[in-house]
């Protein structure tokens, strides 16, 4: 009797178990490495919102230090969200302008032991001048 070549015998059907064990082991390394990379998305998404909630902290600061008239500018300090904003008032060499420098303090990335983490009390400073209005 004749058997067509893709007549398979009896005995030879299905996987083998090293093929079963190989293929899972495939499929576990797959599924480790997407629940590694979900891990990181959700690490950057939080940073990436307590950049945000920071950037908006110290623009309302800012746009706050603006609005007062060239000879009423102070030291102040403001709390947005979990953000405290801080500005001391510098005089310069010339009397036309003022420099003004801005902490941040709150929430945010830190390098700790050359590793970056999320600690609760990061400070940022930006300097910032305001020119007098003529």
């Amino acid at each position: 009797m004749n058997r067509s070549p893709s007549a398979r015998r009896h005995g030879n059907e299905g996987f083998t178990l090293v093929e079963v064990l190989i293929a899972m082991l495939i499929l576990t390394m797959g599924i480790l490495g997407l629940a590694q990379t979900t891990a990181f998305v959700m690490r950057q998404v939080t940073v990436s919102d307590l950049s945000d909630n920071r950037a908006a902290a110290l623009q309302g600061a800012v746009e706050r230090v603006r609005a007062i008239t060239f000879d009423s500018l102070g030291d102040g300090a403001d709390t947005v969200g979990s953000f405290i904003v801080q500005w001391t008032v510098e005089a310069t060499s010339s009397t036309r302008s003022r420099q003004v420098t801005f902490v941040t303090t709150g929430p945010g990335l830190e390098t700790v032991g050359g590793f970056p983490q999320l600690t609760d009390n990061v400070a940022e400073t930006l300097v910032y001048r305001v020119n007098r209005r003529y």
